[in-house]
């Protein structure tokens, strides 16, 4: 079953929506994948661990710092 919304965005996201092919499947997407982190930190505050803004800006640094490691490393076997 579906049911037929009006929203309001903000311009760049309007504008975003424009240009994919499916806008109501990019938007139940992204619904549902909020909702999945937001089950995800639930489970996890139950088990007593608290996250962070901060702890995740500084988790998806180092895996940013690690995937440019890696993709150096490859590029120099490579050369």
């Amino acid at each position: 079953m579906t049911r037929k919304l009006s929203i309001s965005l903000p311009d760049d996201l309007a504008e975003h929506l424009d240009t994919v092919d499916n806008a109501s499947a990019y938007i139940a997407d992204a619904i549902r994948l909020r909702r999945k982190g937001e089950r995800t930190r639930e489970m996890f505050a139950r088990h007593g661990v608290q996250i962070t803004e901060e702890g995740v800006h500084a988790a998806g640094e180092r895996l940013r710092t690690a995937e440019e490691r890696r993709r150096q490393a490859r590029a120099e076997r490579t050369a």
